[in-house]
């Protein structure tokens, strides 16, 4: 079964989320995003900039509340692992 693509502006989220001491206890998390790299880096500024508009991310980059809920529950249902680094 293949997974469906990703969505830019879920790889910029997720990517700042990676950045994080939890989200670098995600295993997989890393290689997933690498797996995607070439096909959204090219847009990471324009996707930064939307996560902004929609509330995910500070106008710093960093992950908002909303931003930060969203990231654990889009690993969870990628089967990363569970809210809040919880295993």
């Amino acid at each position: 079964m293949t997974r469906a693509k990703m969505n830019a502006v879920t790889w910029a989220a997720l990517d700042v989320y990676a950045g994080t001491v939890e989200g670098q206890a995600v295993p997989g998390l890393g290689e997933l995003l690498s797996r995607e790299a070439p096909r959204l880096g090219r847009l990471k500024n324009a996707a930064r900039s939307t996560a902004e508009g929609l509330g995910v991310l500070t106008p710093g980059g960093q992950l908002t509340a909303q931003g930060l809920a969203a990231v654990r529950a889009h690993v969870e249902r990628l089967g990363l692992g569970s809210a809040g680094g919880e295993r």
